[in-house]
């Protein structure tokens, strides 16, 4: 037994596994309640010693299993391992029926790396591809909502977590099969509900103000022109090329500068004098914006919020807790062409190659700003149905349907010239 005595108290120091312990004899006053202390310490010693020995034998069976598991998963699926830092540049070499543009793809990787980074930083024994599981994504979702980006801490809306998750579960279902991934981990992950607060058009006032405004802001005028005859975003107008436009054919194609979706837009006459008057210096039609947006993408959209916010429109509102939202911006003209198409009577499945929507349900979603006068006004073209005895239709609808089905045979020329009696003289359409 080591135990002795230092002054008055009794103290003990034994070696076991390699280790030395030692320490005061606590309550003792004798040699034998210090030996017995000893005692008892030496067992609580050799009974850690027992517990670390299986411990690690358990670790060390755990990480054997699961490396059978691995191999025998592997070996079922064909797939292999792909590190997770080289997994994006491999999904986005594969070949794709429409290709993203150069600034999504961009945006597409910048997404991926935050969420290896995250994984990283909390997981480090995840490597490739196949370790990834569905906690790690309601992790990083759970992070996204709550601080923002791993990288880039800032709150987010629910969009852009939206879009975060769609590029990354985009990565892992492009190389499903190459890694032997036999369930995308993000299927099923739920998101974060989407803003409640819907794009506003602009009104008449602001119509008015902004076309006032434009006269003073020759960077801001190309960008409304081409927005509110076109339906085309801001990256899109910024990107536009001399070569995406047939003059002679008066049509306008290109695929989306963020998803590749073709657009297939007639020119406006109006429109396309305007293009036509511009100076050809570049292959982009706008060059200097075209510059800006593809170097710091925000400065255009700041630029555009500074101009009408100085008009005096509110462009975003603000929520407790949560990152303001934009509901009126240059995209708002986007969403007054899609209205203005279908209140003038266009085809959605038409709107929806115009603007160059993946799917229809978008372009209803865009066109979908009617006020409660717009349905007023529309009511008045459906006839009345099972009218009561002693009633008719009213003197007004009568005309205005006797209007209607006399409009489309009615010679041109009677049409403009009954248009150039009724115009006002206005700025813009109505």
């Amino acid at each position: 037994m080591s135990v002795f005595k230092r002054g008055t108290n009794w103290h003990y120091r034994f070696m076991s596994a390699g280790t030395i312990h030692s320490g005061p004899c606590t309550g003792c006053t004798t040699f034998s309640q210090a030996a017995k202390y000893e005692a008892a310490k030496r067992q609580e010693a050799a009974a850690d010693k027992v517990q670390m020995e299986e411990t690690e034998k358990d670790i060390r069976r755990n990480r054997t299993v699961k490396a059978l598991v691995e191999n025998y998963r592997r070996e079922l699926s064909g797939g292999s391992l792909i590190a997770l830092r080289g997994a994006y540049a491999l999904a986005a070499a594969k070949p794709s029926r429409r290709e993203a543009g150069a600034i999504y793809a961009n945006l597409r990787e910048t997404y991926w790396t935050d969420f290896v980074s995250f994984i990283e930083a909390t997981d480090p024994d995840v490597k490739d591809l196949s370790a990834i599981r569905r906690s790690h994504c309601e992790q990083y979702v759970r992070r996204l909502v709550d601080e923002g980006r791993f990288l880039y801490p800032k709150l987010i809306s629910p969009k852009t977590v939206k879009e975060i998750v769609a590029a990354c579960k985009w990565v892992i279902s492009r190389l499903e099969e190459d890694a032997g991934v036999f369930r995308n981990p993000w299927t099923g992950v739920i998101l974060p509900a989407q803003d409640p607060v819907k794009r506003e058009v602009f009104t008449m006032d602001e119509l008015n103000l902004i076309w006032d405004g434009l006269a003073r802001d020759t960077f801001c005028l190309p960008l409304f022109i081409i927005a509110a005859n076109s339906g085309l975003t801001e990256g899109d107008i910024c990107t536009l090329k001399w070569s995406d436009i047939d003059f002679a054919g008066g049509m306008l194609r290109r695929g989306r500068n963020k998803t590749g979706v073709p657009i297939v837009l007639p020119l406006l006459p109006e429109l396309s004098r305007y293009l036509a008057s511009l100076p050809r210096t570049d292959e982009y039609v706008l060059p200097k914006h075209a510059s800006m947006y593809l170097s710091n993408r925000p400065s255009v959209s700041w630029r555009v919020k500074r101009f009408l916010e100085d008009l005096g429109i509110v462009t975003t509102v603000e929520r407790p807790g949560m990152k303001a939202v934009s509901v009126k911006d240059l995209h708002s003209l986007r969403h007054l062409f899609a209205y203005r198409a279908k209140k003038y009577g266009i085809p959605e499945s038409t709107i929806q190659k115009m603007v160059g929507h993946a799917v229809l349900e978008m372009t209803k979603h865009y066109a979908d700003h009617d006020t409660d006068d717009d349905l007023r006004e529309q009511i008045k073209k459906l006839p009345a149905l099972f009218v009561e005895s002693g009633e008719s239709e009213s003197d007004e609808s009568a005309d205005r349907r006797k209007l209607a089905e006399l409009l489309p045979g009615l010679p041109i020329e009677v049409i403009r010239r009954w248009l150039a009696e009724l115009a006002q003289p206005q700025r813009l359409l109505q």
